[in-house]
């Protein structure tokens, strides 16, 4: 009974039989069949349930033919029904690491094949499942899948990151700290380098092992626009969540203590002062948020990137401050896409207020002169947002986000060919 399945990208199972027992032999006449009804797989079950009390008596050989074909059946119900299979998704890989761990004293039958194949098909299925769930908002399940394929392939962390961001924006809090303690227990950090290219083909952005394929198609002709970007640290984030889980939790002390540690441990990395500076403008602690921003801008005076992030947790609390931090990164880099759309976003700050108290005006004479008097503190915010955004857009004409912005500052500003222009270049 070859059996294929659809997980993903065709996740190809072949179910075989053991060589003895009524219930193996029983397992045999169905591993025969071509095309295997619903019924097939429900005996094939219930044969795997009447043979699991036996196994404990049973050679290595047969154990680990038992854990193989159990593996594969909990593949098999992990198909059937994908939105309620995380329990089943994670027996069968402990079915089939059990197959392996078994073989490595023995003959290795089956540990070439769950290797190379049916592990990495599953790793791939899972990952699919995860962004299948995420398009549909259930960020609950998509972690899930995500933490399964983590458990396929334990040296892929950025799969387990991705379940641990998951599961904060399904608010499942216990199972994304799970995820990020495990990250910091593994000391993953997400360095590395993203090499792409736009394929000709599909239009799409391509990602590439390495540099040397990605020259190799680049020069064939069959992709463009090659790119080699450095990625950053997620250390800092790691240790950050960890804490905000923490406080999230109600255990400031916990959070306080995680930030502790990991700064002892890499007291020089600046991304970890931030992170600890926000946990305590979080839990409203201004005094020693101060101190840490402080601290972190001592330790980088030269650092754009350090001071648009610092603009970037003060806005809320501290606008003032973040407007500083922010002009301080562009003075640093005057091209600095994000901090010019930090700051122009932040001298926007008092419109809602303006705004409110506009739409509460009568029509009496008093109220007509507060209402001009509201309009031009109105049209000033706009008029000092607007060389930064205008600056932004320089920068990158086709962002989708500042060419929305300068087409309501336009408009409200009542320069209707920029905004007919800005309007234009809008995607619906």
């Amino acid at each position: 009974m070859k059996v294929t399945y659809v997980l993903a990208a065709s996740l190809l199972l072949s179910l075989s039989a053991f060589a003895q027992k009524d219930e193996l032999k029983a397992l045999k006449k169905l591993d025969d069949k071509e095309q295997p009804t619903a019924a097939d797989f429900t005996e094939y079950g219930r044969l795997l349930k009447e043979v699991e009390p036996k196994i404990a008596a049973a050679s290595p050989e047969q154990k680990a033919e038992y854990y193989y074909y159990k593996g594969s059946y909990g593949v098999v119900q992990v198909m059937a029904n994908p939105a309620n299979s995380k329990a089943a998704f994670e027996t069968a890989i402990a079915d089939l690491n059990q197959t392996i761990e078994i073989e490595k004293t023995g003959k290795k039958k089956y540990t070439k094949e769950i290797q190379e194949q049916i592990l990495p098909e599953l790793k791939t299925g899972a990952i699919t499942l995860a962004q299948k769930a995420a398009e549909q908002k259930d960020y609950k399940l998509s972690g899930a899948f995500y933490a399964a394929a983590y458990k396929v392939d334990p040296n892929d962390g950025a799969q387990l990151y991705n379940a641990a961001a998951m599961a904060v924006n399904g608010q499942d809090f216990d199972n994304a700290l799970e995820y990020y303690l495990q990250l910091e227990k593994v000391g993953f950090t997400g360095e590395g380098v993203n090499y792409t290219a736009k394929s000709k083909a599909s239009g799409q952005i391509e990602n590439f092992p390495n540099k040397a394929t990605m020259d190799v198609a680049v020069k064939q002709g069959l992709y463009s626009d090659a790119k080699v970007e450095k990625l950053p640290s997620l250390r800092g984030d790691i240790v950050k969540n960890i804490a905000l889980i923490y406080a999230q939790k109600g255990e400031v002390d916990k959070a306080k203590q995680a930030m502790t540690n990991a700064r002892k441990a890499n007291p020089n990395d600046s991304s970890l002062i931030i992170a600890e500076a926000e946990l305590y403008l979080k839990t409203k602690d201004m005094a020693k948020y101060k101190e840490l921003i402080t601290e972190a801008a001592a330790k980088n005076p030269n650092d754009a990137v350090l001071f648009y992030n610092l603009g970037v947790v003060s806005t809320e609390a501290d606008p003032a401050g973040a407007e500083g931090y922010y002009t301080k990164a562009l003075a640093i880099n005057p091209d600095y896409f994000d901090a010019l759309v930090g700051i122009g976003a932040l001298q926007l700050n008092g419109e809602k207020q303006i705004v409110d108290e506009m739409n509460k005006l009568t029509t009496s004479s008093k109220d007509n002169a507060r209402y001009e008097v509201l309009k031009k503190k109105k049209e000033g915010l706009y008029n000092k947002a607007l060389p930064y955004f205008e600056k932004a857009h320089k920068l990158k004409a086709d962002d989708q986000y500042v060419i929305s912005v300068l087409a309501g500052l336009y408009q409200a500003l009542e320069r209707t060919n920029d905004y007919k222009t800005m309007k234009a270049k809008q995607k619906a």
